[in-house]
């Protein structure tokens, strides 16, 4: 039965502690210079802790969906949002005490290790429970909007986080830290209070798995992780051409990525706002959407000034902006009321293996040429076109 009565106001706190998680995740990754240089670490050490939260996300999602499923979504995103807080302030204290204390290198190295690894566990739980929970809410034909109303509030998190960062830092990169992980705490009491009982909880009975390979959710597990490669891609490769290809000096190129993946922040937020206004199918939202994705993708590969690399970035952006829903929609569309958290999870599970494999890719592809990993995103881009025309045509049979 699908609950139509309140909704964004029932749901705005889910859409808070997307935010709120999103912005934890991304200011350490903004913070991650500074950090290995406080701490003695290398680039590449402090990058093996930012990968082991993504890996925790991998291999948690599929868990919480199904806790969601059997326990209610209710309990999972309070675990989730007040274990990814307790696990951040661990990360913290660490880093603090190397700071300060003069740790071992290597002793402080595994303890952020570890405290990333568990805060990806948890975090993993907030996308997996609160798309389920959407799904309960909404009607089929409803979901896109909401769910992209979710995914809005991840895309501002991952702006904010950096930005958060440069108007805390001070001469400590830890206070920064200190302060991203207080701000869930909060997001956890308004959830606690204002989040209503849904209609899983309580249920607590054992729930059979849903193979990841599952028929029905084959397209949008696969469309998941592509889409997602593809933005790893894009992410990992800007900078690189802005050194290489435009020719800009260090600190500049570093300004000019960080620009360029602002306004693909912007474009992402501005096409999941719109999703719910245009009233669109999920599989038209999906095609369109990889098109314009696609486009933005080949434009990309061949821009040979920072502007038009820019526009072409964010017309990219925009595009995914369309296709990240629609996923979601389709996967939950595909499944009946007591499989969604179990669908959402195994959804999440694609996006965070895309997440981790798009980096390594696109840094392997672009020593053979700049152009290369850009043209593969765009090949990528076009599995959402066939998912979505196939999703329009059957639309139950994904």
């Amino acid at each position: 039965m699908i609950d139509t009565s309140n909704h964004n106001t029932s749901l705005a706190p889910i859409y808070l502690a997307s935010m709120v998680c999103s912005m934890g995740m991304m200011g350490f990754v903004a913070l991650a210079g500074p950090l290995a240089a406080a701490l003695g670490l290398s680039a590449a050490q402090i990058g093996l802790s930012a990968m082991a939260g993504g890996l925790g996300w991998v291999l948690a999602a599929r868990a919480w969906g199904r806790a969601a499923d059997r326990l209610g979504r209710r309990p999972v995103l309070l675990m989730g949002v007040g274990g990814f807080a307790a696990f951040y302030l661990v990360l913290c204290l660490t880093a603090h005490a190397g700071a300060a204390w003069g740790l071992p290198a290597m002793a402080v190295l595994a303890g952020l290790i570890a405290a990333r690894f568990a805060m990806g566990l948890t975090y993993s739980a907030v996308p997996a429970a609160g798309n389920a929970l959407i799904a309960d809410r909404f009607a089929p034909e409803a979901r896109a909007g909401a769910m992209g109303r979710f995914g809005a509030a991840q895309a501002a998190g991952l702006l904010l986080g950096p930005a958060f960062v440069v108007l805390t830092a001070g001469p400590s990169p830890v206070l920064p830290l200190f302060l991203l992980a207080l701000t869930p705490l909060p997001v956890l009491f308004v959830l606690a209070a204002k989040l209503p009982a849904d209609q899983t909880a309580g249920r607590g009975t054992p729930v059979p798995a849903l193979p990841l390979t599952d028929a029905r959710l084959r397209g949008p597990v696969i469309t998941a992780l592509g889409a997602m490669t593809a933005v790893g891609i894009a992410q990992i490769v800007v900078g690189f051409l802005a050194l290489d290809r435009l020719g800009l000096p260090g600190p500049t190129a570093t300004r000019f990525a960080g620009g360029a993946l602002a306004a693909v922040g912007v474009a992402l937020i501005m096409a999941q706002v719109t999703v719910g206004r245009l009233g669109w199918t999920p599989g038209k939202l999906m095609a369109t959407g990889g098109l314009i994705t696609a486009t933005g993708f080949l434009a990309a590969a061949f821009a040979s000034t920072g502007p038009a690399l820019t526009l072409a970035y964010a017309f990219a952006g925009f595009g995914a902006g369309w296709v990240f829903p629609a996923i979601s929609a389709i996967a939950a569309n595909a499944v009946n009321d007591s499989e969604q958290g179990r669908a959402a999870g195994s959804v999440s599970t694609a996006l965070g293996l895309g997440a981790m494999l798009g980096p390594a890719v696109g840094g392997a592809l672009y020593g053979l040429g700049s152009e290369l990993p850009l043209l593969l995103g765009a090949v990528l881009a076009t599995v959402p076109i066939g998912v979505g025309i196939f999703a329009r045509s059957r639309p139950h049979s994904l």
